[in-house]
C-alpha cells in the first residue's frame, strides 16, 4: 500500500501558484470594495458632497471623510495598471519591479541564475583582490 506523499508548493501545477501581482489584484479588489461603499455611506450622510459645495456646507463635511474616494481611486488605479499590463512580458510594466507577474518556476529560474551571476562577480573581484595581494607581496620581496 502507498503512503500519500508531502505535497510542497514546488509540486503543483503551474495553474495553482498565483504570481504576485494576482494575489495584489484580489487585495486591492477587496479592499476598493469596502471602500467604495463606506464612500456611498458617507455621501448619502451628506459627510462628502461633491455636487453644490458652497462656503458652509463644505466646512461641516468631514475632511477626514475624503480619504475614502481617494483611497478607492488609488485602488482602481493600481487594478487598471495590473489589468493591462497583463499581456506584456515581464519587465514592461509599471508595477513589475515590485510585484512580478511571473509564474513560481520560472522566477525562481531567473533569480537563480540572477544568484550564480552576482556570486561569480564576487568571486571573481575577490580572485582579482588575492592576486593583487600576492603582486603586492612580491614587489614588496624584490625590493
Amino acid at each position: 500500500m502507498k503512503q500519500p506523499r508531502d505535497s510542497s508548493p514546488s509540486d503543483a501545477p503551474l495553474g495553482l501558484m498565483d504570481t504576485p501581482a494576482a494575489r495584489l489584484e484580489r487585495v486591492l479588489a477587496g479592499v476598493m470594495i469596502p471602500v467604495l461603499f463606506l464612500t456611498a455611506l458617507a455621501l448619502a450622510e451628506g459627510r462628502i458632497e461633491i455636487f453644490g459645495c458652497t462656503g458652509t456646507a463644505c466646512a461641516t463635511a468631514s475632511q477626514r471623510a475624503l480619504a475614502l474616494p481617494a483611497i478607492a481611486l488609488l485602488c482602481l488605479l493600481g487594478l487598471v495598471i495590473l489589468r493591462f499590463s497583463r499581456d506584456r512580458s515581464h519587465g514592461g510594466a509599471p508595477l513589475d519591479r515590485w510585484f512580478s507577474r511571473e509564474q513560481e518556476p520560472i522566477m525562481r529560474e531567473r533569480l537563480e541564475e540572477e544568484r550564480f551571476e552576482a556570486a561569480d562577480e564576487g568571486l571573481s573581484s575577490k580572485w582579482a583582490e588575492l592576486e593583487r595581494d600576492s603582486l603586492e607581496k612580491r614587489f614588496g620581496e624584490e625590493e
